[in-house]
């Protein structure tokens, strides 16, 4: 969720392939090679082109069709073949749901709810082999109520040959309810990240804690590890870090933070290099994503060649616009120049 949506709780360009031909073949190409990965292998996509033309300024993303002017869209995540994208949509007056859509004869298909998601639902995401679905919800946890005033948690789903599998919720120490008291954004916990599906990354304030901060743990399949807090991205540690992911090529940390040194006020996006021993301080990715308005929930197409934020128009006086998924392309950003 991104921070204002938290907050306002009880809150044409047609894409297309080269060649049909070429579909094809990088499909049929890609769907040998995947069964021949293991779990821990980074699986490499093929290139898909959504767009005729280089997209070198920010732009909605299938306006229209995914992005609306009606609803708030944000955050998203590809299918592990790039053909289909899972989204959080938020209606006027209503909880957000996950919605997704597929991309098919060059173009989206009218997007649709997910069928697992029934409640304040949001932030998919896939892991590279395809085995795992993980995402957030408020729906409650079997036999831990939560006594705060807001709670999400991380729900995971795993392929089968008819689908995906019912959602469950991940045990701790990642999910987390809230005690009698206890404010959001405390305990909550809403996305989960890997590159790797092994190492896998999220933002949570920890109870008793003050900020928002990044984690990292380790999956083997069945238990997560002990989370390890990753810090020195900000030289002071009270900037929260949110919604963090890595490029693909694994070079790159990119995450939203509100009012840090460096952005242009609100929510902007942040990134660090990864560097021999840890991460470098987070710079602003610059003014071509980051404006007067609000910028949140970066992230990358599966080739990397897209990079995805949610924007919204800021009014003044912590009033907002409806959130809308922007697209450019990745190499405008210029990141090895950050």
């Amino acid at each position: 969720m991104n921070m204002k949506s938290a907050q306002n709780l009880p809150t044409n360009v047609m894409p297309h392939f080269k060649t049909t031909t070429m579909i094809k073949i990088k499909t049929t190409l890609f769907s040998v090679f995947l069964l021949m990965v293991s779990c821990s292998e980074r699986v490499k996509v093929p290139e898909i082109n959504y767009y005729n033309d280089e997209i070198s300024t920010p732009i909605p993303f299938a306006e229209g069709i995914i992005s609306t002017k009606e609803n708030s869209e944000f955050e998203m995540a590809f299918s592990v073949d790039g053909l289909k994208i899972y989204f959080s949509r938020r209606a006027p007056n209503e909880k957000q749901k996950i919605f997704e859509s597929e991309f098919k004869n060059g173009t989206w298909t009218t997007p649709k709810i997910a069928t697992f998601s029934i409640d304040r639902d949001e932030t998919a995401f896939i892991t590279p082999d395809g085995k795992y679905f993980f995402f957030g919800s408020e729906r409650s946890i079997p036999n831990k109520p939560n006594k705060g005033n807001f709670d999400m948690n991380i729900w995971m789903m795993s392929s089968t040959k008819n689908g995906w599998s019912e959602p469950t919720p991940l045990p701790e120490p990642l999910n987390y309810v809230q005690n009698e008291n206890e404010q959001w954004p405390s305990s909550n916990n809403n996305f989960l990240f890997s590159n790797d599906n092994k190492t896998f990354y999220f933002t949570t304030m920890m109870k008793d804690s003050k900020s928002i901060k990044l984690y990292e743990t380790d999956f083997d399949g069945l238990n997560f590890s002990q989370p390890k807090v990753i810090n020195g991205l900000f030289d002071d540690e009270k900037y929260i870090v949110y919604s963090a992911v890595i490029s693909p090529d694994g070079n790159y940390l990119v995450f939203n933070s509100f009012g840090a040194p460096g952005g242009e006020g609100g929510e902007d996006i942040f990134v660090s290099k990864k560097t021999e021993k840890r991460w470098s301080r987070a710079k602003s990715i610059g003014k071509l994503v980051n404006t007067k308005d609000e910028e949140s929930s970066p992230r990358f197409s599966r080739d990397g060649k897209y990079f995805f934020f949610s924007r919204a128009e800021n009014f003044g006086n912590y009033d907002y616009g409806e959130w809308s998924i922007y697209i450019v392309e990745t190499k405008f950003l210029n990141l090895e120049k950050i």
